[in-house]
């Protein structure tokens, strides 16, 4: 695709803030605006008395969390900013929704990614540093790097929503130094601030004027004239879950002599462009001559002609290439590829990529390179590194490499396969295309010739039909194809754990597409062939993203009946697509009490902190929890899919916490536990750790083969979303964990084997039963026991003649009971004053009381028991504290001398 239908940006370590600033400010700021969330400027302004150099300076946006970052916009080189002067920064849109920049003064540099209400703004200076930051007080984890003190309450509805700085002073404190909402006051400056080094005004431009080696044209929002050579077609749809974008697609365009002192690309992307269905590469070679609106979508510079309407819009529609453009001649000569330089592609900034983004939109040529991570995915596309060799690449465990994989690794590149995809109607159905590489791991691809397109923040070639076809050696994974599961063991119970990924039953509604019967029975027989040829039918399998509707449709019963010997398990959830987790478990295996855990939590209960499920239930997918034996392993199997990386680290924190506490409580109860699913975190993730805290739980990622330890691959490197944990008693039973990569390392068959159904690769783990399960008894007996113990006498302290008081003193009883119940009464067996303390021949008048935990009452006089505490179970060494109270009132009698009475505590049982 030419550019990403939704935004996923490269989040980057943010420079350190400087002192509060005494030269350049941000002055005035709305995230939001009468129009909608894109009505928004930023201004900046120079509170010195001397102009200020603000050229290639950059406002920086932020996600809430931080967790995904980027340039908005970026000041022209050469630009001095005059003691004094704003310079304001506009979001201009065309066309969908949202709004668009609604002040009457111009801008002077204009973007189109705006910045969520509750995100937050930087000014960074050439050099990358930190100069002022404004933010929401919702910013949480890295993105508290974008505020200044606890940050500003940003509205989140349309309106006039701007804050201005209250004073030129700069305390580094938002709160103290802005002021709003309010309406919009801006200020520009104008033709003050402007420099020959900007969007040319009239004719044609040269492209390599409109391109940039920052994150935005100087040219965005204007209207430009450009003349070039069609190198490529753009023949896919870009697609989300619920829309298509036809923006996404067109055609690219390049300089017809390529100037080796350009530092900047010679070529772009115009979007919108119809193809031909019959011929769609048939443009490619064309001299146009074609006018439009540049936007930088995502990082791509795109050329929009009139008519298209916003790219970021499903809205956008095609235009003829003949309606917008002249062709000027046709059959001409493509620009000779560039080399891609391994050595530059290696050593340039993993943070910007310059050598790439030099290289945007240029026909490229990638000599050879090599898949390390992964083979060919679901949408069609491989990621390389230039060269040959054979190492996997990895996500790693630091912030830079969680949010930009990349970053170890500079010079991967992908290759898309939406040259040859023949424009297929909803790619979100399956489909195939002519130009992509299927590779598998470590095989190799050479001569890979198209534009360099960026997309999902990655720099990929996209080959062409009619161009140069790369040619692919193939290399160890391939030659050893089929993956396969070793034979199970004998006395061995095997448990797996299989994201089979959007699996819904016929008549049933997935992205917009009804499924129909034979879609759902070629789906079926691939996931069949997957458990039965690679996993070789594990006796217990963990089943996520599976559909289960209110109705009875079920995807799980047809693939249970098309297995043969499987019983499935599964209920209605709280996803409101019908996606959800469950078990298959083969014949042979006992299961009883199926049920979902937590589907009713809500996540306010449970709050780790910062999530947007919060205020909703704690899962959208509640786990499925099932008791099941074979042998003489018994245990409670819990299936899960913890809240996507969407989301916020606090949801999946929150989600495993949960589950923690729920294993805990089936461990302390006596039962074994087997969690496993699609956890959407890392090994070294904060959510696994929580898991893990307390030892409940163990992890078994550890006793996969190193360096297979994997489940995912994203943009060309391998991580672990899928686990397997076991609680103590289950850790040495463990004979054998792998993950099963006949999803990550193998492109799609077309044979349907059962690579490529799923994005996930299965867990396997196998644990020992005992012999050969036959039940044993161990005896061991305990005799009737009542034992009771008493601490030393209750003494009430000296008794005041003529006051009203209560006196009070304890007596310790420990109690040892083998009984199922068992009761601790008290007697007075005194036939004197029968309950009352006596002095001889004086008695107090008001009766002993006693309890154990309860009320007080008095002893009885009539000699009968005093009921004190019941034990409904057995008890060992158990302390019961007996209060004893006696009442004096101010005008009784009282002898000199003590008052005392022998009392008999019995501990008895009917049911011994």
């Amino acid at each position: 695709m030419a550019a990403a239908a939704a935004l996923i940006a490269a989040a980057l370590l943010a420079p350190s803030a400087m002192a509060a600033s005494s030269t350049v400010v941000i002055s005035q700021f709305a995230l939001r605006g009468p129009t909608g969330g894109s009505d928004e400027l930023v201004q900046i302004k120079n509170v010195s008395a001397t102009a200020q150099d603000i050229g290639g300076w950059q406002i920086w946006g932020s996600s809430q969390t931080g967790s995904a970052t980027s340039a908005r916009a970026t000041v022209p080189s050469g630009v001095s900013l005059p003691a004094g002067r704003s310079f304001l920064f506009t979001n201009v849109q065309t066309g969908g929704t949202g709004g668009s920049y609604s002040g009457t003064v111009p801008g002077d540099v204009a973007y189109t990614t705006g910045v969520s209400d509750n995100g937050g703004l930087q000014l960074r200076n050439a050099s990358g540093a930190v100069i002022d930051a404004v933010g929401s007080t919702l910013l949480s984890g890295a993105g508290t790097a974008f505020r200044e003190g606890a940050g500003l309450a940003i509205p989140t509805t349309n309106g006039n929503d701007a804050f201005l700085r209250k004073a030129t002073a700069d305390s580094d404190d938002n709160a103290a130094d802005f002021t709003g909402p309010q309406a919009m006051a801006p200020e520009s400056c104008g033709a003050q601030c402007a420099v020959a080094e900007t969007c040319p005004s009239s004719g044609t431009v040269e492209i390599s004027q409109i391109q940039t080696l920052g994150a935005n044209s100087a040219c965005d929002g204007k209207t430009v004239t450009v003349r070039g050579i069609v190198t490529g077609v753009d023949d896919l749809y870009g697609s989300s879950y619920d829309a298509i974008y036809k923006g996404d697609s067109g055609l690219w365009v390049q300089e017809a002599t390529h100037d080796p002192a350009s530092t900047t690309s010679e070529a772009l992307f115009v979007a919108g462009i119809r193809r031909n269905a019959a011929d769609p590469a048939g443009v490619i070679g064309s001299d146009i001559t074609i006018t439009g609106r540049i936007v930088t979508q995502f990082g791509l510079v795109e050329l929009v002609p009139n008519g298209v309407g916003s790219v970021s819009s499903p809205a956008a529609t095609e235009v003829n290439l003949t309606d917008v453009a002249t062709v000027n001649s046709t059959g001409n000569p493509l620009p000779a590829p560039i080399d891609i330089d391994p050595a530059k592609a290696a050593a340039q900034d993993p943070a910007t990529r310059p050598y790439y983004r030099s290289l945007q939109g240029m026909r490229v040529r990638l000599a050879e390179g090599i898949a390390t991570g992964g083979g060919t995915t679901k949408f069609r596309d491989v990621y390389l590194r230039p060269g040959t060799q054979a190492t996997r690449l990895f996500r790693k465990n630091s912030p830079a490499a969680i949010t930009t994989p990349w970053s170890d690794a500079p010079d991967e590149l992908g290759v898309a396969a939406d040259g040859g995809a023949h424009n297929p109607a909803d790619p979100r159905l399956p489909w195939r295309s002519d130009t992509e590489l299927d590779m598998d791991l470590f095989d190799t691809a050479r001569n890979v010739v198209g534009p360099l397109t960026y997309t999902f923040s990655f720099y990929e070639v996209m080959p062409q039909l009619g161009g140069p076809a790369p040619v692919i050696e193939r290399g160890p994974i391939n030659a050893a194809y089929p993956p396969s599961a070793p034979a199970q063991a004998p006395n061995t119970l095997r448990f797996a754990s299989f994201n089979v990924e959007n699996y819904f039953p016929a008549g049933k509604e997935n992205d917009g597409h009804v499924i129909t019967a034979q879609e759902y029975a070629d789906r079926t027989d691939a996931i069949v062939k997957a458990i039965r040829g690679f996993l070789k039918e594990p006796d217990v399998i963990a089943v996520q993203e599976v559909a289960v509707f209110a109705d009875g449709a079920n995807a799980l019963t047809g693939l249970a009946q098309a297995l043969g010997d499987y019983t499935p398990y599964n209920a209605v959830n709280n996803d409101g697509r019908g996606i959800a987790p469950g078990f298959l478990i083969k014949n042979g295996v006992s299961a009883s009490n199926p049920r979902l855990l937590g589907q009713t939590e809500q996540y306010n209960a449970h709050s780790e902190g910062t999530c947007d499920l919060a205020g909703g239930p704690l899962y959208d997918r509640a786990p499925f929890a099932l008791d099941i034996s074979k042998g003489d392993v018994r245990a409670t199997v819990i299936s899960n899919h913890f809240a996507s990386q969407s989301h916020e680290n606090a949801c999946r924190i929150a989600e495993a916490e949960y589950q923690r506490q729920q294993a805990a409580a089936m461990v302390a109860a006596g039962k074994n536990v087997i969690v496993g699913g699609d956890l959407n975190d890392f090994e070294f993730s904060d959510s696994l750790g929580r898991l893990t805290q307390g030892g409940t739980l163990t992890n078994l990622w550890s006793k996969a083969p190193e360096g297979l330890a994997y489940s995912y691959k994203y943009q060309g490197h391998l991580q672990t979303l899928d686990h397997v944990l076991v609680s103590a008693g289950l850790v040495s039973r463990v004979t054998d964990m792998r993950y099963m990569h006949f999803d990550n390392d193998y492109y799609e068959r077309n044979s349907a084997d059962g690579t490529g159904i799923s994005d996930h690769d299965p867990p396997l783990a196998t644990f020992q039963l005992s012999g050969t399960g036959v039940d044993g008894d161990v005896h061991g007996t305990v005799p009737a026991t009542l034992s009771l113990s008493l601490g030393g006498p209750a003494n009430l302290g000296a008794f005041a003649p003529g006051v009203t008081s209560d006196y009070d003193a304890t007596i310790t009883a420990t109690v040892t009971s083998t009984a199922t119940n068992a009761d601790l009464s008290v007697i007075d067996s005194s036939s004197n004053a029968t309950g009352r303390l006596v002095n001889g021949a004086y008695a107090l008048a008001s009766p002993l009381q006693l309890q154990a935990g309860g009320a007080f009452a008095p002893i009885h006089a009539d000699g009968t028991p005093l009921l004190l505490k019941s034990y409904a179970d057995p008890v060992s060494n158990g302390v019961a504290t007996v209060g004893v109270r006696q009442h004096v009132d101010s005008t009784e009698g009282l002898r000199t001398g003590s008052y005392s009475k022998t009392l008999t505590f019995t501990l008895s049982s009917t049911t011994p």
